[in-house]
């Protein structure tokens, strides 16, 4: 098995199952999030790729999971309620 390289030095998984629970975000769809967030990421210095994922067990009352993980960045997992989040996870993200 080869391995190569990643072209990005930051990671954020975005649970797209949240949204399909009744306690789950009201607002704040998993798709629109999701792009949101590529559009605010993409004006950091650090490439981040970003990734939908199934249910990751983390399951907060009336918000969406996320995981940020990455070169020089701890693990770190987010509860994604409102949109001005999603501005702050993307900056944690993209940050050097």
């Amino acid at each position: 098995m080869d391995l190569e390289p990643a072209r990005f030095r930051r990671l954020i998984l975005l649970c797209t199952d949240c949204e399909k629970r009744d306690d789950g975000p009201k607002g704040l769809a998993a798709k629109a999030a999701l792009r949101q967030l590529k559009h605010l990421a993409a004006d950091g210095p650090t490439k981040v790729k970003l990734l939908r994922t199934r249910c990751m067990g983390l399951c907060p009352r009336k918000a969406m999971a996320a995981v940020v993980c990455g070169e020089g960045l701890a693990p770190a997992t987010a509860e994604l309620s409102k949109d001005s989040e999603l501005e702050a996870l993307a900056h944690a993200a993209s940050a050097r």
